[in-house]
């Protein structure tokens, strides 16, 4: 029983860089896949990253999507390919990564959102723009957790 409380678990805590308090808390295990979504800043089209929970604890870009016509720049990676409709996908990234930054742009011009199992949270509604956007995984333990749970709800 006590090594089950002690069980390590882990969660997805989405910060403003500096802040001691996480905007955003889920509780994810390795597999879990996520996605960042904007607007991109010169062409106004949809932006997606990619990401999953790796088993090392470590988050993994694996891809990203988007309408972007990147001023008729292109790409020069190896694994960019471009659907019928028009989306492009840079494939196959599978970047490991300690945490994700970006700053935090305004919800009326790029609306940053984190998109996973079907939620979308929007990230304006919990960290101002040119904030620094931290996204990060923290381990505790299975009691720890059940003790934020309940202390959370008094």
């Amino acid at each position: 029983m006590l090594v089950g409380v002690l069980w390590p678990v882990y969660r997805l805590e989405v910060s403003s860089e500096g802040r001691p308090d996480a905007f955003l808390s889920l509780p994810v295990s390795s597999g879990d896949r996520f996605s960042i979504r904007f607007l991109h800043s010169y062409d106004r089209a949809f932006f997606q990253e990619n990401y999953s929970i790796g088993s090392d604890s470590k988050i993994l870009l694996r891809d990203m999507t988007f309408q972007s016509h990147l001023n008729g720049g292109g790409f020069a990676y190896p694994n960019f390919h471009l659907r019928a409709d028009g989306v492009g996908e840079l494939r196959d990234i599978n970047e490991a990564r300690k945490k994700i930054q970006f700053m935090m742009g305004s919800r009326d011009l790029a609306n940053h959102k984190l998109i996973f199992k079907g939620k979308t949270f929007h990230l304006s509604d919990g960290i101002e723009p040119f904030e620094i956007v931290e996204i990060k995984l923290k381990k505790r333990t299975v009691l720890w957790d059940l003790f934020e749970k309940v202390t959370s709800s008094l």
